[in-house]
């Protein structure tokens, strides 16, 4: 068997690399010069490179860490206790155990409770397929009250989704819950969040090793630009370069809005079906500075009026001999196709950061930042839309031997990678009936 990926981000090397394992002959195209998608990596500090967006392991990833085991990092995943801010009321809080969320002054008491009965109730909760055609505000509000919901879930909300938040499923917000929830320790309810030593760099060129060993043909900045179906079954795979190859079967994995112009006059069927889903674009600015802001991973902000949705200071989960005396922070900006902000410069994106993140930490000073960078990706995020299930399209198409499978198929999670790895199983699964994927138990 013959088959053709395109998209060389994390879906598409890991289908790739079970297919490759079920002896089938690949072909990856890859637009950009390298691969990775948005787990690549760029210059951070001299002879340091890392994660362009950021990416973190959780404990419960069970998927994930048997791919890493698999491709030999098992031994270089580090996981580190970590703790949540809430930048609220002006102030910066430490959320990070019991005692701390007991005595989290924006909240009365008796809110407090609400919220600690609410969060385990939503732990508890094994699927969030029944809250799939609930909006978000009104679970929230059943669930934790409407004060909680008023001076927590809101917020967080409207920065994570902006316009779209209205639009939210109950299932959204569970799976946030949900899924950060698992990551604490069962007897301290501390949290532990890992990375890979070397980062996501070190996982793409272990990968990328894997694949040439299996001799997984690759094409870099080289775009599949059309398909065309053969009568005798065969998929004519056009790409960029003006070249034209027949394969038995086409796995595509990029984001829905990419795939509709590969597809030809005929398939307005597919074409509608895949316009249904709407995305989250991300700008990122990463900055290395001279010194730590905060104890922090992620500090969540529920005040009004800033350009990014939280603060990610990376630091405290990369290990200490990476950075030396430096640290690193995300701060990421979620918005919709239709934000203006995402025509802004990189000047003007750095200056609204800056002027943010002073807000926070009024010590913070441009002077200390010795790299700074502007990340930006469209069509990251599918929204969870009360209903979006519905809307979500089989891997299989009505185009024979054409499939795909990304990022809108994470049903009853968040966007992560191992999510990625179990759809990347499951597509394999589809394609070649491999016993060894059933019998670890990917979904049917």
């Amino acid at each position: 068997m013959n088959v053709c990926v395109i998209g060389g981000g994390m879906m598409g090397l890991a289908t790739a690399y079970y297919l490759a394992r079920s002896n089938v002959q690949v072909t990856i195209f890859e637009k950009e010069n390298e691969i990775g998608g948005l787990s690549r990596s760029a210059e951070m500090l001299p002879d340091l490179l890392w994660d362009r967006f950021y990416h973190v392991i959780l404990s419960t990833d069970k998927e994930l860490l048997d791919f890493l085991d698999e491709i030999g990092l098992s031994l270089e995943i580090q996981f580190k206790a970590t703790k949540t801010g809430f930048y609220t009321d002006g102030k910066l809080h430490s959320m990070s155990n019991i005692m701390e969320f007991l005595c989290f002054k924006p909240l009365s008491i008796l809110d407090r409770l609400r919220l600690g009965a609410g969060i385990f109730f939503a732990s508890r909760i094994s699927t969030g397929s029944g809250l799939e055609n609930m909006y978000a505000k009104t679970w929230l509000i059943h669930v934790f009250g409407r004060r909680n919901y008023e001076k927590l879930w809101d917020p967080l909300l409207r920065s994570k989704l902006g316009s779209s938040s209205s639009k939210a499923s109950g299932s959204f917000i569970w799976a946030i819950i949900k899924r950060y929830y698992g990551t604490r320790h069962k007897g301290s309810k501390q949290e532990f969040l890992g990375c890979v030593r070397g980062g996501y760099h070190s996982i793409l060129k272990n990968i990328q090793e894997k694949l040439q060993e299996k001799q997984v043909k690759f094409f870099l900045n080289n775009a599949a630009v059309s398909i065309s179906p053969l009568s005798d079954g065969k998929i004519v795979v056009f790409d960029s370069q003006g070249n034209k190859m027949p394969f038995d079967n086409v796995v595509v994995t990029i984001p829905n809005p990419s795939i509709i112009p590969l597809l030809p006059p005929q398939a307005n069927t597919l074409k509608d079906q895949l316009s249904k889903i709407d995305y989250l674009n991300l700008v990122c600015v990463v900055l290395v500075i001279k010194k730590s802001l905060c104890p922090f991973y992620i500090t969540n902000i529920t005040d009004p009026g800033f350009p990014f949705t939280g603060v990610i200071e990376a630091t405290n989960i990369v290990p200490e001999e990476i950075l030396g005396d430096h640290a690193l922070v995300y701060l990421p900006r979620w918005m919709p196709a239709e934000d203006p902000f995402i025509n802004l410069s990189d000047s003007e994106i750095i200056d609204q950061f800056y002027k943010g993140l002073r807000r926070i930490f009024p010590d913070f000073s441009p002077e200390s930042v010795t790299t700074v960078l502007v990340n930006r990706e469209s069509n990251v995020q599918p929204i969870l839309t009360v209903g979006y299930k519905n809307n979500v399209m089989p891997m299989d198409t009505c185009i024979k031997g054409f499939y795909v499978v990304n990022t809108t198929m994470i049903l009853n999670s968040t966007l992560n990678n191992n999510q990625v790895i179990r759809l990347a199983k499951k597509m394999t699964e589809k394609i070649t009936g491999d016993t060894y994927l059933h019998n670890i138990g990917i979904d049917q």
